[in-house]
């Protein structure tokens, strides 16, 4: 059946607005920015919201994308912060419809934004959506294919990751949580949540947020037929960076003191005892042992609240 067939005439899409936090992301720019450019989606706003980046960002998109609405921060306030200031700037100019918060690495295929938007304005009950995203450098295989949240055992991670599109369901739903890739939210999730929480200093904001939407009485809707590419980054080193196991670990165990609950720690505990053990152990095995010591440091950093460094 024909997107038009599925959803009705193409005007019949609720409004949508694109926020793509950018720091120092020129080279990614031209894809991201072209593929949303071409589009077509009937009522289609474009905002950056760029972190005081210095590469040229800003001018280069008022040269090649005038369309594009641009917020300077003047300061670098990571995702959250920029997302969160796009968010305010959106509700200050009066907007009521989708928000899609969209990595500035991504490429969005003609007719994804779309599904994704039609997908959820037929469920009352999905506050917030995602497509399914795959490796750019690889299209047919995932990256994210539907968000996993063990809710005794604290376990998060991404569904369907590097395996083949064709080997993975196409019917659309409900996920644990929604990745801030691309994650799409309904004007109900931005009335009754309202913003990200900028304490996650670097990751988990997305996953927080998707667990307050499920508190709250919403649910995560996972749109596979929608599609985004995704140019996995190393903006914070390498997935073996000793920075970046830091930043994940901290930012987990911030989420587990955030949303777990004290009847569940009997088991959370050890399952995330036996996790970081396992993680770090696999550093070591690979000769990366100031990345697996990087392991648990984010943990007792934040288990004791240590601040973080500026910057």
């Amino acid at each position: 059946m024909s997107e038009a067939g599925r959803y009705g005439p193409e005007a019949a899409l609720p409004p949508l607005a694109v926020l793509v936090v950018n720091w120092n992301g020129r080279d990614v720019l031209p894809d991201c920015l072209g593929s949303l450019a071409e589009a077509r989606y009937p009522d289609l706003r474009l905002l950056m919201v760029d972190n005081a980046s210095g590469d040229g960002s800003v001018a280069w998109v008022r040269a090649h994308h005038p369309q594009v609405e641009i917020v300077q921060t003047g300061a670098n306030l990571r995702w959250a912060g920029g997302n969160n200031v796009g968010l305010r700037h959106l509700a200050a100019t009066g907007w009521r419809g989708l928000v899609l918060l969209l990595n500035n690495d991504t490429v969005v295929p003609e007719g994804s934004l779309g599904r994704l938007a039609g997908a959820v304005a037929l469920r009352s009950e999905a506050w917030a959506a995602t497509p399914r995203i795959c490796y750019a450098s690889d299209p047919a295989r995932a990256w994210y294919d539907g968000g996993l949240v063990g809710p005794w055992t604290g376990w998060v991670r991404h569904a369907g990751i590097r395996k083949l599109t064709g080997r993975l369901r196409n019917e659309e739903r409900f996920v644990g949580w929604g990745t801030g890739c691309a994650l799409l939210l309904t004007p109900r999730a931005l009335e009754v949540i309202g913003e990200l929480d900028e304490h996650f200093h670097f990751y988990g904001e997305d996953t927080d947020y998707s667990l307050r939407i499920r508190r709250a009485g919403g649910r995560i809707l996972h749109v596979p037929r929608a599609l985004v590419l995704h140019k996995v980054s190393a903006s914070v080193g390498g997935g073996t960076s000793p920075r970046k196991a830091w930043l994940r670990s901290r930012s987990h165990v911030r989420l587990l003191r955030k949303h777990w609950r004290p009847w569940t720690w009997p088991l959370l505990i050890p399952c995330q005892l036996a996790f970081l053990t396992g993680h770090a152990c696999w550093h070591l095995w690979q000769g990366r042992p100031v990345t697996a010591l990087a392991v648990w440091q984010g943990v007792l950093d934040e288990l004791t609240d240590r601040p973080y460094a500026a910057g």
